[in-house]
């Protein structure tokens, strides 16, 4: 029985309790039958007592042995055999005797008798060579005045043997009823921990590719039917997570290899044979929009591992949400002019939210680029704010492009996700942007979502908390 084990310690702690609870239990039940037989014992001696100081007795009492139990049985019908009965003077002179006192002594103490003279009754347990006496010292009062002090004993024999037979009992039934209790209680700990021992041995047999296995969720108690679950449920967020990791190292080292596959195209060509400065400064120039590509893969990538270990710097203040947003909108009015879109600053109301500006930029930025570089030529994107509800801000950026289907819209914001991969490649995305903007929208303790038709334009929409404004 190792104290290091579950069901070692279950029976320990349980063995300990019972030892505890069987100890006080003996303990009580012995004092209580003890005080029981005493009381016993003084009540019947009382009753002696009371009955040999009635007048109708008292006036037969004569210097010397006396039949007490004729006596007694024959006015009261009240034996007293086995009882042993004198009468005394005040000052503790012995008259009348029971016929028992012939052969011995019934010793006299003087505290007693002093207290009896006072009126008081004195119950004492005094040695004997047989066995302890139990004593009561009576005073016998007629007109206020003790005449005479009955004492009355019994032996305690029968007492005495009683309780050693009851400590006996306990001290072999305490520990013989221990030893079986725990004894089952070890044998029922192995079978309701035996359910545990199977999710163990099923536990040790998974590993990273085995995680799609699930323990048996059917068996044992509720306990540990719920442990099973609650292990399950790990297993499905642990494959999930390796999942994810898979793919994220896969997407990632198939964005890196593409740029760097055609530097290296380029580079194993322009080698082959002499070329022009102007032939070398197009390879270069190529190889340089690569390496930003490249850059700013690594950046992105960079910035979700540091926020998935909550190590990214974001640094929040109270932000004029207008101001922002302006500033952003006259940097991508340019960018549509460009491409022949036509872009609308709707404004909104006066709105403080408490955000980093730099993170805050790049969310609404990374959107922003998005509907431009998704919107054909003639058509619109709009940027607007506007509260969405009692302490939130709403930042709506619409545009009349492609559109996302239903079926790729839960998926956009994960890392490397493409609706059409060649397309965004060429377009110099990298599938990251959107991935950085749910994390900026979580880390400021909001969220983001799109709404989407294909072929009808998509509007992205980033619910913010809103900052209570001091100057308001």
């Amino acid at each position: 029985m190792s104290p290091q084990t579950l069901r070692g310690r279950l029976t320990l702690w349980y063995g300990a309790l019972l030892t505890a609870v069987l100890l006080l239990f003996g303990i009580g039940f012995y004092a209580a039958l003890a005080r029981n037989l005493y009381r016993g014992v003084d009540q019947k001696l009382l009753a002696l007592a009371e009955v040999v100081a009635e007048s109708s007795v008292r006036n037969f009492l004569r210097p010397g042995y006396t039949n007490f139990a004729r006596l007694l049985e024959e006015f009261f019908g009240v034996p007293a055999a086995g009882q042993f009965i004198q009468v005394l003077d005040p000052s503790g002179k012995v008259g009348a005797r029971s016929q028992n006192l012939i052969l011995r002594n019934l010793p006299v103490s003087r505290e007693a008798l002093r207290r009896a003279v006072h009126g008081q009754r004195v119950f004492e347990t005094v040695p004997d060579p047989h066995a302890p006496l139990r004593v009561l010292t009576y005073p016998i009062i007629v007109r206020g005045r003790v005449r005479n002090v009955v004492q009355v004993a019994t032996s305690l024999e029968s007492v005495v043997t009683t309780l050693r037979q009851v400590l006996l009992a306990l001290a072999v039934g305490i520990p013989l009823t221990l030893f079986l209790v725990l004894w089952g209680g070890w044998f029922l700990a192995g079978r309701a921990l035996r359910p545990l021992d199977g999710l163990v041995a099923a536990l040790r047999r998974l590993d990273a590719d085995r995680l799609a296995a699930r323990l048996p969720e059917d068996e044992g108690t509720e306990e540990v039917r719920e442990l099973a679950r609650s292990i399950n449920g790990l297993l499905r967020r642990l494959a999930d997570a390796f999942r994810r990791v898979r793919e994220f190292t896969a997407d990632a080292s198939h964005e890196l290899r593409t740029p760097l596959t055609v530097l290296r195209g380029e580079a194993e060509v322009a080698l082959r044979h002499p070329r022009t400065a102007e032939e070398y400064q197009q390879v270069l120039a190529s190889g340089l929009e690569e390496i930003h590509r490249m850059g700013r893969i690594v950046e992105d990538l960079l910035l979700l591992a540091k926020g998935d270990l909550g190590e990214a710097p974001v640094e929040k203040v109270p932000l004029r949400l207008e101001e922002v947003l302006g500033e952003l909108a006259s940097r991508a009015a340019v960018l549509a002019e460009a491409k022949g879109l036509e872009f609308t600053w709707a404004g909104g109301p006066p709105i403080q939210v408490e955000a980093d500006p730099l993170r805050l930029r790049q969310l609404v930025w990374n959107l922003l680029d998005n509907a431009v570089k998704y919107t054909s030529e003639g058509g619109k994107v709009f940027l607007s704010h506007a509260r969405s509800g009692p302490g939130w801000a709403r930042i709506t950026v619409k545009d009349t492009g492609i559109g996302i289907p239903s079926e790729h819209q839960a998926k956009i914001f994960e890392r490397f996700y493409r609706v059409d991969k060649h397309r965004s490649r060429a377009q110099g995305g990298s599938g990251l942007g959107l991935a950085i903007c749910r994390w900026i929208a979580e880390v400021h303790g909001g969220r983001i979502e799109v709404r989407s038709q294909p072929g009808r334009g998509s509007s992205f929409i980033v619910h913010l908390p809103e900052a209570p404004d001091p100057g308001a």
